[in-house]
């Protein structure tokens, strides 16, 4: 069993880091708002080709605190981005930023949602717990901010998928990544009850409980950091769209699951909607040899066809693979760097924990499920 009850999930549990932080800097605050981040348990790579994925929402993610001015003369949205200790009084000409600057996204997810900073009088504070690379810390840190403006009453109130789809325009146009969907769905549509299946070109999401008795999934970072804005994502979409063209498939969409093909990277999406299929079948029988074995398999296939993983993701899958209680390790996310994804026997954990630290990968926790954005009142240990 996971050490929490998702069902009953404390607010202090939810990324309690950052929100200490946010509570420090904005001490007037009442209360906080509240994203997650989310682990892609299966499917990585196809969400871009309309397939079905696995994620599952975080307890981990990003806060965000708030603070209304007192007179409309103290101008517009003032935000103190915590993780970078930067403060900036944000201006509609933010959107000339270079990509991927946090301002410039803050402001175009704002302009989005038919606001401008001038006409948002608050002070904010936000912070996270999602550093590293494959865990969605771009689209908790958007959908923090919507949710929130959303909670305020600002702002047009957009459901999940149209918020997905203007939110991926964003991070194309803002932040120079060409991503799909599942990101700020998995978060926006999060349960605390498990993970979800995503059918990204038919538009419909379903919970997906999680069936194992003894069984947890855990995080640990391979100690690299993953930058997605550096070209390398957008690369291997170009790579997969030739191939898709070369053999004669729509290049925004997945081959057909019976279909022959040649190139590697269509081995891999073809291969790794398979496993969703069946990652969702060893989900509903609480088997977790059966999904650890489709982990080892998908990571084997992301890096010897799709080629997103990097020596350190290889070493650290490789050295869990080899220890009690551990079912399978794979990246996640889009790969090149940041975390990986293990299924453990719960009992096993602290051990597998200890000893993967010792090889030098300390950053680790357990990956429960962390519900959908929601506000956070000020209590606990904050209080």
């Amino acid at each position: 069993m996971t050490p929490l009850s998702p069902g009953a999930l404390p607010p202090e549990a939810l990324a309690s880091a950052a929100q200490a932080r946010v509570f420090e800097a904005l001490p007037e605050a009442q209360s906080a708002f509240f994203a997650p981040g989310r682990v892609n348990l299966m499917g990585d790579h196809i969400d871009y080709l309309g397939g079905v994925v696995l994620p599952m929402s975080l307890t981990e993610g990003t806060v965000l605190g708030a603070v209304p001015k007192a007179r409309r003369g103290e101008g517009g949205l003032e935000v103190w981005a915590l993780d970078a200790s930067e403060k900036a009084l944000l201006s509609s000409t933010d959107l000339e930023r270079p990509l991927g600057d946090w301002r410039r996204r803050l402001v175009a997810v704002l302009a989005a949602l038919g606001l401008a900073p001038e006409a948002v009088p608050f002070r904010i504070a936000i912070s996270g717990t999602l550093a590293g690379g494959g865990l969605s810390s771009s689209a908790s840190f958007a959908l923090v901010l919507a949710r929130w403006l959303r909670e305020e009453g600002l702002g047009d109130a957009f459901e999940s998928w149209r918020l997905a789809s203007i939110l991926q325009t964003v991070e194309r146009d803002h932040a120079g990544v060409a991503c799909g969907l599942m990101d700020p769905l998995a978060i926006d549509l999060g349960t605390v009850d498990g993970a979800l299946r995503l059918d990204c070109e038919q538009g419909t999401a379903s919970p997906v409980p999680l069936g194992f008795s003894q069984a947890v999934f855990a995080l640990v970072h391979c100690g690299v950091g993953r930058r997605l804005e550096d070209g390398a994502y957008n690369r291997v979409r170009a790579t997969l769209a030739a191939a898709l063209g070369a053999e004669g498939f729509p290049a925004n969409r997945l081959p057909p699951p019976t279909a022959p093909v040649r190139a590697a990277p269509l081995r891999h999406v073809q291969s790794e909607q398979a496993r969703v299929w069946a990652g969702c079948e060893a989900l509903a029988a609480g088997d977790p040899v059966a999904f650890g074995a489709l982990m080892d398999a998908s990571h084997r296939s992301l890096a010897e066809d799709y080629g997103v993983s990097l020596p350190e993701l290889d070493r650290l899958t490789a050295l869990a693979r080899g220890l009690p209680g551990v079912y399978g390790a794979r990246l996640t996310g889009a790969g090149f760097g940041g975390w990986a994804q293990l299924l453990v026997e719960h009992g096993a954990w602290p051990e597998v924990q200890r000893t993967l630290a010792a090889e030098g990968f300390p950053r680790a926790f357990l990956a429960i499920p962390g519900g959908a954005p929601r506000a956070l009142p000020r209590g606990g240990a904050h209080g």
